[in-house]
Parts: C-alpha cells; sequence; structure tokens
C-alpha cells in the first residue's frame, strides 16, 4: 500500500512539473495562459474560424504530452520488474548434523538443530593475535604429528562445480593435523561444508572437532554451521553419526541440489563478506593445529 501511494505522489508531482513548464513555455513564446480561460475561448473560436494557429503552440502541448508519458512509464514500469527471485531463508537446512562445542572429552558430541545466528557476524579485531596466540600453545603442547593423510582427489573438480553451481562458495581445502579434504565451502547463514573422498570417519570426525573447536575459541555468540560428508567409492560404510555418507557423486549432486545456499540478500552481503574473510583467516592458521 505505501508503494503504490508513493508512484500517485510521484506522478502528481510530475503531471504538475509538466504542466507548470507547458505553462511557462506557452506563456512566454505565444502569450497563452493555461490557467486563463478566455485564453481558450478564443483559442476555440479560432479553430472554428479555421483561422490558421502556430504550429509549435501544438508541437509544444504534444511534447509536454510525451515527457509525461515517458515519466510515468520510467516510474511504473519498474513495479512490473521486481526481483522474483525466491528467497530460500525459509527452506529447512540440510539434514546434516551441527556439532556442539565440544566437551573436554574428545567424543563427538551429538548433533543437535542449528541456532538463530545474530543479525551481524561481529568478528574479534585481534583474530591475527589470536591465531599467533593459538599456534604457539599448540607448538609447546604438539606431539609429533603423523604423516600426513591423503585422500583421493579424483572428485575435488566435481565437488567444486556442484556447490559452486548451488550459491556456495568453494575455498581452498585447509590442511588439519595432516589430513586434506577434497572440498571447505561457505554458504549464507554461517554454513561451512566439508567434504573428503574414501576417507576415514574418524579422520573426518576429528578434523571437524578441531574446527568447532577454533570457531568457539575465536568468535563469541556466533554459531559456524559445520556439514561434514563423505563419498565413499568403496562402500566401505553405510552410514556415519554425524558424517553424511554418498556413495557416488550423483547422490551427492541430488542431495545439494535439493538443498542449495541461501539466497544472499542485499542487507545480508556485508555480513557474509564479514563471513568469507574470517574462513580465510582460519584457513591461514588450521593447517598448524
Amino acid at each position: 500500500m505505501r508503494n503504490k501511494l508513493e508512484y500517485i505522489l510521484l506522478s502528481l508531482l510530475l503531471g504538475l512539473t509538466v504542466l507548470l513548464g507547458l505553462s511557462f513555455w506557452l506563456n512566454t513564446n505565444f502569450g497563452f495562459n493555461l490557467f486563463y480561460r478566455e485564453h481558450w475561448q478564443e483559442l476555440a473560436q479560432l479553430q472554428a474560424s479555421q483561422t490558421p494557429v502556430n504550429q509549435n503552440f501544438y508541437i509544444s502541448i504534444a511534447f509536454a504530452v510525451l515527457i509525461f508519458l515517458i515519466g510515468l512509464i520510467a516510474i511504473y514500469v519498474p513495479m512490473g520488474k521486481k526481483n522474483t527471485r525466491v528467497k530460500n531463508d525459509d527452506v529447512p537446512l540440510p539434514p546434516a548434523p551441527v556439532i556442539e562445542k565440544p566437551e573436554q572429552t574428545p567424543d563427538i558430541p551429538a548433533p543437535v538443530m542449528p541456532v538463530s545466528r545474530p543479525p551481524r557476524l561481529n568478528l574479534p579485531k585481534n583474530i591475527s593475535e589470536i591465531a599467533t596466540h593459538k599456534h604457539e600453545e599448540i607448538i609447546q603442547n604438539q606431539v609429533p604429528a603423523n604423516a600426513p593423510i591423503k585422500t583421493s582427489e579424483k572428485y575435488s573438480h566435481e565437488f567444486s562445480e556442484i556447490f559452486s553451481n548451488n550459491g556456495f562458495s568453494v575455498k581452498t581445502n585447509p590442511t588439519i593435523s595432516g589430513f586434506t579434504p577434497n572440498l571447505f565451502a561457505i554458504g549464507n547463514g554461517e554454513i561451512l561444508w566439508i567434504g573428503a573422498t574414501n576417507c576415514d570417519i574418524e579422520t573426518m570426525k576429528k578434523s571437524v572437532h578441531k574446527l568447532q573447536t577454533v570457531f568457539h575459541e575465536t568468535l563469541e555468540d556466533i554459531e559456524i554451521h559445520v556439514h561434514a560428508f563423505i563419498l565413499d567409492t568403496l562402500q566401505k560404510y553405510d552410514s556415519a553419526d554425524g558424517i553424511l555418507i554418498f556413495h557416488n557423486i550423483d547422490e551427492l549432486r541430488e542431495f545439494i541440489s535439493e538443498n542449495p545456499a541461501s539466497t544472499i540478500e542485499e542487507p545480508d552481503q556485508d555480513n557474509f563478506n564479514a563471513y568469507s574473510e574470517y574462513i580465510d583467516t582460519i584457513i591461514q592458521y588450521i593447517k598448524n593445529i
């Protein structure tokens, strides 16, 4: 209702502007006052007697009407071209688990439903100092690292293509305690996807656990919703607690196409950019954890 009233007021303003401009033009060039009845009567007598009238007089009126019509088109056409993009804010999140803040035990907590996020992502300004401090603590308490865990890179390109085509932003794959996943992607609403091919379930769980530990130590009152999956082409697993299992690339493609990233509306763009920068920072030092 408010938008309709605004369009009506804009139309009235346009009409008054054109009318006043035309009145000034006719009065200056032809001595004709639009608001003077005697002038209209005189014009009618001239037309009735077929007395020639300066053609520029009629051209001026026609030009004013044309300007008015063009102005109306400029005002009203956008109404028919509103953005019809479907809002996905109310689309349910994928049924992947969300890991709660880790306890002191190394076991992965039970999945919980994601909580509502704050309206803005307020990242700590001293994130670099936090990273440095965290790295120093790890070096002091770190046990000798195992050999790097290798995962198949056969489907890395397909993973990136699937998630990119469904609205996610694909990031550089970090190395987490020697384990490098095949996919690391984020979506609107502080969503993070991590995936690997033929990966051991316990390795994936430990990586998710360490990610959540870093998130909770560097952010306050912000929940990063981590979704993990394994493409098990070797048919080793049927299911896993807290991890999605797919047995071929088509299963993954179908699932993500049914659960795409929610659309980033204009008010949320700055929020998503801040989240993306935070994840980029985490990627730089999480490999040392």
